[in-house]
């Protein structure tokens, strides 16, 4: 999961949207393999919040500076 945050708003909406998803993924038999999700919080203010990680079926998620998507390294600086 990749987040731009900017606001409280977009944050609350960003959890928002996650337990959407995992409750989608559950109503639809789906299993989310929280083991292998991470989560990479992309701030560009100078006073970087620090996040919390999110929860998805009672397990934290992994946050990470940089991930290897398709042989793309993405980080926090873009």
């Amino acid at each position: 999961m990749l987040a731009l945050l900017n606001d409280f708003a977009s944050y609350q909406s960003y959890l928002s949207s996650v337990v959407r998803f995992s409750s989608w993924c559950s109503n639809n038999f789906l299993h989310l393999n929280v083991s292998k999700t991470k989560e990479m919080c992309i701030d560009f203010r100078r006073n970087r919040t620090v996040i919390s990680p999110i929860v998805i079926n009672g397990e934290p998620v992994e946050q990470v500076d940089s991930f290897k998507y398709l042989g793309v390294i993405l980080d926090e600086k873009l």
